[in-house]
């Protein structure tokens, strides 16, 4: 069990694991400094918008975007992913969301961004793919 009265970090979060078998996810790992400001990116853009109770207009709604044509969906997903980073991230500056198509209905989103407090003003860069199993047609096997 994780005693949270011995994490020596302001910023810190549960370690997700995304992408891992059930029995594979980590169980009472952390993460915090930049690690936990990309795991937070990647949970505001991976979560469906009206997904978290109490929050109904939290993250990005990508869903509707996901098997349209290009030239429709790539403005549209840049703007909701910009939009929902810039609300619900405030620890970051968001400086662009770049969106290529990786194969039908099937998106990479790299973000562009920098801490607020950075003095460098080091840009830092976070690929979120879009799941299988948020993918338009796929079947999820349990």
């Amino acid at each position: 069990m994780l005693d949270r009265r011995a994490i020596p970090y302001l910023h810190w979060q549960a370690r997700l694991g995304r992408g891992k078998p059930l029995d594979a996810a980590p169980w009472g790992e952390i993460v915090h400094g930049l690690d936990d400001v990309e795991q937070a990116i990647m949970t505001v853009v991976l979560t469906e918008k009206g997904s978290v109770p109490g929050q109904p207009e939290k993250c990005c709604r990508l869903a509707p975007y996901v098997d349209r044509r290009p030239d429709t969906a790539i403005p549209n997903i840049s703007r909701e992913i910009f939009d929902a980073l810039t609300i619900w991230e405030p620890r970051i500056v968001v400086d662009r969301v770049f969106i290529t198509r990786v194969d039908f209905a099937q998106w990479s989103f790299p973000v562009f961004w920098r801490l607020r407090a950075d003095v460098t003003r080091e840009l830092r860069r976070t690929v979120v793919r879009l799941p299988a199993e948020r993918q338009p047609g796929a079947s999820y096997a349990a």
